[in-house]
């Protein structure tokens, strides 16, 4: 029981340790990590912005093969060519591996199992990555306990500010819609109410709506 734990705990920090290194690298995009249950991969179809990398933290027993989508519908195990290809035990995939459109892959060993997933990459221009308003600012990033959230307008503006993660589903809403002027700084406890990975911060600030990815370990 307790060599169970500690490897949990030191899985934990692997997971934590490769989001970190992936946003933090020139913003070349996210990091998504794919695992497996059993014969499953968890989560077994994920939505992803172009130039994400995904990994794949998997048992020695599966690999990840990227095959036509006639042969995933098949359940067959025949590589797409120049598709990527996940070695047994898990590896990476880059960004430049990944183009804009769905991707369907196979565990080789498995897919007599159902053993699949699909990953579908979306185009820069359609999730909005980098907060332009001059106007807002979201600190720190990463997160832990708290985000601090600095608004400065000269004139009276609604501002409201939601969480979402990355399949677009509202997490949490930080500022409901308050209309505030001046200098406006407020302090959101996370309360350990959110769960660590990267997520969308949607900004609205009078009549402009802008994004931003934020970190909460």
């Amino acid at each position: 029981m307790i060599i169970n734990h500690v490897n949990k705990k030191v899985m934990k920090k692997v997971l934590l340790a490769l989001f970190v290194s992936a946003f933090c690298l020139n913003g070349q995009g996210s990091n998504v990590v794919i695992t497996n249950v059993g014969t499953t991969f968890s989560p077994d179809a994920i939505t992803i912005t172009q130039n994400d990398v995904v990994t794949f933290t998997i048992l020695a027993f599966h690999n990840a093969v990227e095959v036509s989508q006639a042969t995933w519908n098949a359940n067959g195990a025949t590589p797409l060519s120049g598709g990527f290809s996940v070695p047994f035990g898990g590896g990476t995939v880059s960004g430049s591996q990944l183009s804009v459109g769905i991707h369907y892959y196979v565990c080789t060993s498995h897919i007599n199992l159902g053993m699949k997933g699909t990953i579908n990459v979306e185009a820069v221009a359609s999730v909005p990555e980098l907060n332009t308003l001059q106007d807002v600012s979201i600190s720190p990033n990463p997160a832990k306990d708290n985000l601090k959230v600095q608004y400065n307008s000269v004139t009276s503006n609604v501002l409201e500010i939601k969480l979402f993660d990355l399949q677009g589903k509202l997490v949490s809403v930080l500022i409901p819609k308050t209309e505030v002027s001046g200098i406006f700084l407020r302090s959101i406890s996370l309360n350990n109410s959110i769960s660590e990975g990267i997520y969308i911060v949607r900004i609205l600030s009078g009549k402009k709506t802008t994004f931003q990815k934020i970190m909460i370990l």
